[in-house]
């Protein structure tokens, strides 16, 4: 069967109703998320006027966190999608042991990952190869700080999936409040030596940062035991390595693509330092100003996952299709609004991370770019949303994978290196990515190829396997 975005499948009283449900949904997820991505863009804003070397050096070491973040990603996608759909089931059974092992499988995949502290230096030399000492010597220093602290990182980004697939947004979203609002502070505090604290530059930003995920984690440990669709009082009796396969089976794919992704950018990185150190610094600019932007389409499609699920657990096709419709509708005009704001006003943008002179007219034409593409990645994150909520997350899988290796990095590589482009070559590279993978995946939500899964993650959800016989 095929589908359209452009088709009307819900009754006007049904659309006015899950428009203002996706509303609810998705703005505590935009603003948690905007939160979240503070915690590293207020590190960016502070270093790069403290030093731009520095700043340069953190954001690379942050590409190197995001490799290690694809463990988390599938957790937290398996358990959002798990719980959702078993929601919408009816089975609070199977709700309370997905919420339980999202618990055990956070703390372990945190401990695990924060053993590579140890290795650090290693890890940003073998993906940032760099002859200048301070910037490596930051970097690895900031590296090593951020994963001692993967633990906390670990259960706020699992616990706040888990607690969005039961469409408790608002959550979160207080977790990222407060965890923000410490860790600019601390920031202020720790980089610049201010209110007694001594000055400790990329050291400094990374135990502000870590610190305040420690806070956080406690955070949503209480916030989760006390949400009543969850309800983490019953714990099961044992920890079932079926319940953790499905968890797996479920956002593997996802992780897979969020590891695939993040290495790509360290290859892309590579390729802009082709055009020099200020290039680079200008691209990671342009990328803290797209995390901004992109926000409220991330939020939208959030929720579209959410009642994505919601509805497909419950069997009601129609209404999950028409869910989508109805966030992508409104992720087109908010991504309108934000894009038109970014392309007149670029150096409003840029300089809330750096007042280098060079850097900002380097950095104006991939903010124009961001802007015109806002509705590309609006579209983007909706059928994203879809086809996850449905079970469906081999394919937005292989897209962005095909996208990154196929197109943007050889497209990028071949106009920064042969054609002398610097910078925009780049972002060409970076866009046509953009473009192919969103083409993609609204190709396969149209053709309706995800069906088969839906259907049987609609079939699991109805059952329960006891955790001890398995």
């Amino acid at each position: 069967m095929h589908y359209s975005l452009f088709k009307s499948y819900l009754q006007p009283a049904e659309a006015r109703e899950i428009r203002k449900t996706l509303f609810t949904m998705a703005l505590p997820a935009i603003g948690e998320n905007v939160l979240q991505m503070l915690l590293g863009i207020s590190d960016t804003a502070f270093l790069g006027h403290y030093d731009w070397r520095i700043m340069t050096a953190v954001g690379t070491a942050n590409q190197v966190v995001f490799i290690f973040q694809a463990v988390l990603v599938a957790l937290s996608t398996g358990a959002m999608v798990l719980i959702s759909n078993s929601i919408g089931a009816g089975n609070k059974e199977r709700v309370n042991s997905i919420a339980w092992h999202a618990v055990y499988l956070s703390v372990v995949a945190g401990v695990v990952l924060s053993l590579g502290s140890f290795f650090s230096g290693q890890l940003l030399g073998l993906f940032f190869p760099s002859s200048d000492a301070f910037m490596q010597s930051n970097g690895s220093q900031y590296l090593g700080t951020i994963m001692a602290g993967f633990p906390a990182m670990s259960i706020m980004i699992v616990l706040g999936a888990t607690l969005r697939g039961a469409g408790d947004t608002r959550s979160p979203m207080i977790v990222a409040a407060v965890s923000n609002v410490l860790n600019v502070f601390l920031d202020y505090a720790m980089i610049y030596g201010k209110f007694g604290f001594p000055e400790m530059g990329a050291f400094g930003a990374a135990l502000a940062t870590v610190l305040s995920r420690i806070i956080g984690s406690a955070i949503i440990l209480l916030l989760l035991f006390r949400n009543r669709k969850i309800s983490m009082r019953r714990r099961p009796s044992g920890f079932s390595r079926w319940m953790t396969g499905e968890i797996f089976s479920i956002g593997l794919p996802t992780s897979i693509e969020n590891l695939g992704f993040s290495t790509g950018v360290l290859v892309f990185a590579n390729i802009l330092f082709i055009a020099g150190p200020q290039a680079y610094a200008a691209h990671r600019i342009g990328i803290q100003v797209e995390s901004l932007s992109f926000m409220p389409a991330w939020g939208m499609g959030v929720a579209i996952t959410a009642m994505v699920g919601i509805y497909n657990g419950a069997n009601e096709r129609r209404k999950a299709i028409g869910s989508v419709k109805q966030g992508w509708l409104i992720a087109l005009l908010i991504s309108s609004i934000i894009g038109t704001t970014i392309t007149i006003f670029p150096d409003l943008f840029i300089s809330i991370f750096t007042n280098e002179t060079s850097i900002v007219e380097a950095g104006r034409l991939p903010v124009r770019i961001i802007g015109l593409f806002q509705v590309v990645m609006g579209t983007d994150y909706a059928v994203t949303g879809a086809l996850r909520g449905m079970g469906d997350t081999s394919f937005p899988m292989k897209s962005s994978l095909a996208a990154m290796w196929f197109v943007r990095l050889p497209v990028g590589f071949l106009l920064v290196k042969y054609f002398n482009m610097g910078l925009l070559g780049a972002w060409i590279g970076m866009m046509s990515d953009m473009a192919f993978r969103t083409f993609l995946k609204f190709r396969r939500f149209s053709s309706g190829k995800w069906e088969k899964t839906a259907d049987a993650i609609q079939t699991r959800s109805k059952s329960f396997i006891d955790s001890v016989s398995n």
